[in-house]
């Protein structure tokens, strides 16, 4: 018997943190665990579905996260649709649809459980039956603490496949910074992750000063302004924005600065706390109160404001 995961909402960030909690459920429950392809992880197959297995990496990262034509998301959701009709309609197979309505194809057939459920049960009862889900909200972060070494070395090899990760390649401490901002502007639940430039930069350089850093790599949505990066020079400050002139390479850049730096400041971007998980015991938030918050990742899925999106 298996769970088929097979959609989620958000993006490449929110579907690693998927990936993350469904290996963790596939060892902690000796379950067989799929997923369908999506618009950012798909099978290193010609297939539609992957197996999270234990030691064979089934699963990659598309080349290009950006450019997904109109046909391609119109199959994907046509898909989604008809595995879990099959499902459904299969007395021996169960259909399920969590979280929020907004998280999934629309005219899915399924037993709508809302964000009231149990995963334990749901799981128990894939033990005895094929069952496809759908939705947000999977989770058992018990599992994942308890796993992590292997999560982890999961997670390094599938993303080392392709060349991401070059360890030990800087030798120059630095604060890797991801600023957010494009659609965050445009959620309510997220003004208080939506810094001014003077909270970013107050914070920064007071982080810099308390770990001894001299260098900021930073990652940014938006135009930073000349203002921005002369200021933090003039405080002693050297700057690198990587993707100045290789934008083509976003994904490989992000995660080679990423895992070689000594320090880790974003704004709750659910692609910074997720691969920053596999490399760091903590991140670092601007604060509106305090030179800047520490959060360790035992306590990012319920500590305010990373709780928004690491969840």
């Amino acid at each position: 018997m298996a769970i088929l995961f097979s959609s989620g909402g958000g993006r490449l960030g929110n579907q690693i943190l998927n990936l993350i909690h469904l290996k963790a459920i596939s060892l902690g429950y000796e379950l067989k665990v799929e997923k369908l392809n999506d618009n950012f992880i798909h099978s290193k197959k010609l297939a539609l579905k992957f197996e999270i297995q234990d030691n064979l990496i089934t699963w990659k990262i598309r080349n290009k996260l950006l450019k997904f034509s109109s046909l391609n998301k119109f199959l994907l959701k046509g898909y989604v649709i008809l595995i879990h009709m099959f499902y459904y309609i299969n007395p021996f197979a169960k259909s399920y649809i969590i979280g929020s309505l907004k998280n999934h194809p629309k005219y899915l057939l399924g037993d709508y459980l809302g964000n009231n459920f149990s995963t334990d049960e749901i799981l128990k009862k894939a033990k005895k039956m094929n069952i496809v889900l759908s939705g947000w909200g999977l989770r058992d972060w018990k599992l994942v603490f308890k796993y992590k070494n292997k999560i982890v070395n999961h997670f390094i090899k599938a993303l080392d496949q392709d060349g991401y990760i070059k360890k030990n390649i800087v030798s120059e401490k630095y604060l890797f910074l991801h600023i957010r901002r494009s659609d965050f502007l445009e959620v309510k639940e997220f003004k208080d992750i939506n810094f001014s430039d003077q909270i970013w930069m107050n914070s920064i350089l007071k982080l810099c000063s308390k770990k001894g850093l001299k260098k900021v790599i930073i990652f940014s949505d938006s135009i930073l302004s000349n203002q921005f990066i002369e200021s933090l020079e003039k405080n002693g400050i050297k700057t690198k924005t990587p993707l100045e002139n290789d934008r083509n390479n976003f994904l490989k850049l992000f995660i080679k600065y990423i895992s070689n730096a000594s320090q880790v400041m974003c704004n709750a971007s659910t692609l910074s706390l997720s691969l920053a998980f596999l490399f760091h015991e903590k991140v670092y938030l601007p604060s509106l109160r305090n030179d800047f918050q520490q959060i360790s990742f035992k306590d990012a899925h319920k500590v305010y404001p990373t709780c928004i999106t690491w969840k």
